[in-house]
């Protein structure tokens, strides 16, 4: 009875996608009608957010509109005194298929509940980030259905975005869409690495008492929890004395698919602990802000580190389970070659590395300076100006 009613529910949203299609074809498009959305409608951020919002305030002959399923998206948006609709509202259908541009930037269903025949909308895939590790498409066990979810994002788009030459390429191993087919603007996210005020933002997150913030943002794993502090000799009160003697916080900040999980031991204790703080999306939604309050960035395979370089400011990577995850996901580029950070193997060695940091031994800022030069062609605060010219071009 269950999978009698499932099917029956699939069947009757794939019709009514379909006829939303057709009704796309047939409709009038409205001049500068732009819908906007991020993580399968469900939540307010990453490149689509920024791009919205500097359209918003810097274009207002074009209409910009953000679409959700998020009662508390709604709320924050109107707060902000920007355009938002309920996706699935009549006037969210109907303005579907009447907008002349979707941007989105994890697929098509982060703003409209159809893939558009013949370009009618024009779909703009502004993507996740630079990839680092492979996608569905590159690896052989993956279901089909996981490949053919990835496949659909570049169906349909007119245009990606990227950051360089070299980081497009990454992209088109990654989602093969054709290099021809990718503009290299910058990503629109990290203009808010150079706007943003450091004091301010620290102070927003009650930073301010301490010299140094350290920011650990590691990636999620399919098959297993991710470890934090992934040690042998981990002592989570010889690390909060560590920060407590040189006035260090860590800001913790689990993946969202890791959230069920924070009732463990291990999270009690950090909970507990003084100088360490648990800044999860619900708190944050705009991971780029933490970037701006840090100092340092902790992580492992999470392509965060490449927006990072732009701070120029010092990374540690733990990848403790790396053969797991070269084997389970595998990487677009190898993996030591692309990072440029300290590795520490222990606890022990990952307090000498924040030593020096903290006092100002930076052995890796060549590497990096050749890093970000490589992944990021633009060093400004102009990717939203760039992709809003981009689109631009599509209306004339």
């Amino acid at each position: 009875m269950i999978k009698d009613k499932y099917y029956i529910r699939q069947i009757v949203m794939e019709s009514f996608s379909l006829f939303l299609k057709i009704m796309a074809l047939i409709i009038p498009k409205q001049k500068g009608l732009i819908l906007f959305g991020s993580f399968s409608a469900e939540r307010f951020g990453d490149n689509s957010a920024a791009l919205f919002s500097y359209i918003h305030k810097n274009h207002p002959e074009l209409i910009a509109i953000w679409m959700t399923n998020n009662n508390q998206v709604v709320k924050e948006i109107e707060q902000l005194g920007e355009s938002v609709l309920k996706r699935r509202s009549f006037r969210g259908i109907w303005l579907s298929l009447r907008a002349e541009i979707v941007v989105s930037s994890h697929g098509v269903k982060d703003a409209i509940m159809f893939e558009p025949f013949s370009h009618r909308p024009k779909l703009i895939y502004l993507g996740h980030g630079i990839p680092l590790k492979k996608g569905w498409i590159g690896i052989e066990d993956i279901p089909i259905k996981f490949k053919k979810a990835s496949l659909k994002k570049i169906k349909s788009s007119f245009f990606m975005i990227s950051s360089s030459e070299f980081s497009a390429q990454l992209q088109n191993d990654f989602l093969p869409i054709g290099k021809n087919k990718i503009m290299i603007t910058g990503l629109p996210r990290n203009d808010m690495l150079f706007e943003l005020d450091k004091h301010t933002i620290q102070k927003k997150y009650s930073l301010t008492d301490f010299k140094h913030v350290i920011f650990y943002a590691p990636t999620f794993r399919n098959w297993e929890l991710t470890r934090f502090f992934p040690f042998e000799d981990y002592n989570i009160k010889q690390l909060n004395e560590f920060c407590e003697l040189n006035e260090t916080c860590f800001i913790l900040r689990p993946h969202h698919n890791d959230l069920k999980h924070m009732h463990t031991d291990f999270w009690k204790k950090i909970k507990e602990s003084s100088n360490f703080k648990i800044i999860t999306h619900e708190k944050c939604s705009n991971v780029n802000e933490l970037l701006v309050a840090s100092d340092c960035l902790i992580t492992d395979y999470s392509s965060i580190f490449f927006d990072y370089l732009l701070l120029d400011r010092p990374i540690i990577f733990l990848p403790y389970d790396l053969e797991r995850y070269t084997m389970e996901h595998g990487f677009l580029i190898d993996y030591d070659s692309i990072t440029s950070g300290h590795q520490p193997k222990n606890q022990q060695e990952l307090i000498i590395d924040l030593e020096q940091i903290i006092y100002g031994k930076d052995k890796y800022s060549g590497l990096r300076n050749e890093l970000k030069n490589k992944i990021h062609k633009y060093h400004d605060a102009s990717a939203c100006f760039r992709v809003t010219k981009e689109i631009k071009g599509l209306m004339k």
